[in-house]
C-alpha cells in the first residue's frame, strides 16, 4: 500500500485552496505512484479520506478518461491522457518563448548582452541570446555549441544536476583536472551563480546564473559582461538583474523558489 499523499484539512492549503481539486489531485498523484492501480476502499484508506469524499471525483476523472477501471478487479489506474497533455507543447519551445522577453530585459536594463544555454550531451548548446542595445559589443550566437568545460553554462547546470551526471562528466576529465572540477561545482552550488573570467574571450567576464523548473535544473543564463567606459550598470548590478530575471524565469517554469536569494534545486 503507497504511503499517506492527503490530507483531510484542506485549510492547510490556503485561502486559495479549492477542496475538490484539491482531492483530485491527491488521487492523481497517489495513483501516479501505483502500476497496477487501488480500488476505492484501498484510496480511501491510502488518502485517510472518507469515501464520500472521493468516489464522485473518482467516477468524473474516469468519466473524463484521466483514470481507468479494471472490470475484473475494480481497481482504477492512470491513464496516458495526462501524458498525452502535457506533451502537447514542446518543452525546449515553451523554455525559449517564456526566456525571450526576459533576456531581452536583462539586455536593456544593462546594456549587456545574454544568452540561456542547456546541456546538449558534451556541448552546451545556446537557445536563444539578446544582444545589447549598445552600437557595438559582445554576443553569442543562437545555435552555438561549445564543450562543457570551456563554459560557465555548462559548469552552473552541472553544479544543480544529479550526483550521478557530475560524477560522470569528472570522470571524463583528466586525473589533475578533477579536484578542480569538484571544487568548482561545490562553490557554485554554495553561491547560488558563478562569476569568472572567461575561458575563451579576453576581457569578458562569465556572470551566468542557473533556471529551474518543475523537474529541475532546465539552463542557465549567462552575461558576458564586459568593461565599458560609461557603463548603465556595474558587474554586480548586472549580476543582481541576471538573478531577478532567472527567479521569474523559473517561476514562470513552475519552479517554487522559497528563497529569492539563493537557488538550491
Amino acid at each position: 500500500m503507497p504511503k499517506k499523499t492527503g490530507t483531510n484539512d484542506d485549510s492547510k492549503a490556503g485561502k486559495s485552496a479549492v477542496p475538490a481539486v484539491a482531492k483530485a489531485f491527491d488521487i492523481i498523484e497517489l495513483l501516479a505512484d501505483v502500476e497496477d492501480g487501488l480500488t476505492m476502499n484501498e484510496m480511501v484508506a491510502a488518502l485517510g479520506r472518507t469515501m464520500g469524499e472521493i468516489y464522485r471525483i473518482v467516477v468524473y476523472l474516469t468519466e473524463r478518461e484521466f483514470l481507468s477501471q479494471n472490470a475484473e478487479t475494480g481497481k482504477y489506474a492512470m491513464t496516458l491522457k495526462l501524458f498525452e497533455l502535457s506533451h502537447r507543447h514542446d518543452p525546449t519551445d515553451r523554455l525559449i518563448s517564456q526566456a525571450v522577453p526576459i533576456l531581452e530585459r536583462i539586455a536593456a536594463r544593462t546594456e549587456q548582452s545574454c544568452h540561456l544555454g542547456v546541456l546538449n550531451r558534451d556541448n552546451v548548446m545556446v537557445l536563444t541570446s539578446a544582444p545589447s542595445p549598445r552600437p557595438a559589443g559582445y554576443a553569442v550566437r543562437t545555435g552555438a555549441l561549445f564543450p562543457v568545460e570551456r563554459t560557465s553554462s555548462g559548469h552552473v547546470i552541472l553544479a544543480f544536476s544529479s550526483q550521478q551526471t557530475q560524477d560522470r562528466y569528472i570522470s571524463q576529465l583528466p586525473d589533475t583536472q578533477q579536484p578542480e572540477a569538484v571544487k568548482r561545482l561545490a562553490l557554485i552550488r554554495d553561491n547560488g551563480f558563478e562569476d569568472t573570467a572567461s575561458t575563451m574571450i579576453h576581457g569578458v567576464r562569465n556572470l551566468c546564473v542557473p533556471v529551474f523548473d518543475v523537474r529541475g535544473i532546465a539552463a542557465a543564463i549567462t552575461t558576458g559582461f564586459i568593461a565599458q567606459n560609461d557603463p548603465i550598470a556595474t558587474a554586480a548590478e548586472t549580476l543582481d538583474a541576471l538573478r531577478s530575471a532567472a527567479n521569474d524565469l523559473s517561476r514562470r517554469l513552475g519552479y517554487q523558489i522559497a528563497d529569492n536569494t539563493k537557488f538550491s534545486p
